[in-house]
């Protein structure tokens, strides 16, 4: 079977996001344990779970969806979040109802939200903060308007990163 090319893209999208979710796992359980020590388990959660959703913001921003990582993405990043904090609570109740073993639901939950946490986050890094749909975005865009008046207003609610590259060029796929 052959997919489409917005198909495969976003099949690819998945792919990158799983990893990043990875990574962000990664990115939690290390800040946890290091700060676990010196002040306690629950400031350790939520110092790792902040930590965490900063890095995977990044990852996403760049690796996955290939998107400039501007301040009205990052404030929209956690309501993306949330869909998949709800899908994984829902999830988890769900699969203990249906027998399923206490220590193994959450997994299998976060398993199965996967997807609608990245359709979460492809709606608000690709279409809500602004940019196309497939994710890539032209050299000049709405985003990036002509004008320099108006690029120098663009520009200021960039994040302040190393220069970036818009999208993915034809040689780079």
């Amino acid at each position: 079977m052959i997919f489409s090319p917005r198909r495969t893209e976003l099949l690819l999208g998945l792919v990158r996001y799983g990893l990043v979710g990875l990574a962000n796992a990664a990115t939690y359980y290390a800040t946890y344990l290091a700060v676990h020590g010196a002040a306690g388990y629950l400031v350790a959660h939520v110092i790792g779970l902040g930590t965490a959703m900063v890095v995977s913001f990044f990852l996403n921003c760049r690796f996955t969806f290939h998107v400039r990582p501007t301040w009205g993405r990052f404030l929209l990043y956690p309501a993306s979040q949330a869909v998949n904090i709800a899908a994984t609570t829902v999830g988890v109740v769900g699969l203990v109802t249906l027998g399923v073993d206490e220590r193994l639901a959450p997994l299998l939950a976060a398993a199965l939200a996967v997807p609608a946490s990245f359709l979460a986050a492809r709606l608000v890094m690709t279409r809500i903060g602004g940019g196309p749909a497939t994710g890539a975005t032209p050299a000049r865009s709405p985003e990036r308007p002509t004008a320099s008046v108006r690029d120098a207003h663009t520009e200021a609610r960039t994040l302040p990163l190393p220069p970036f590259r818009d999208g993915i060029s034809a040689a780079g796929r």
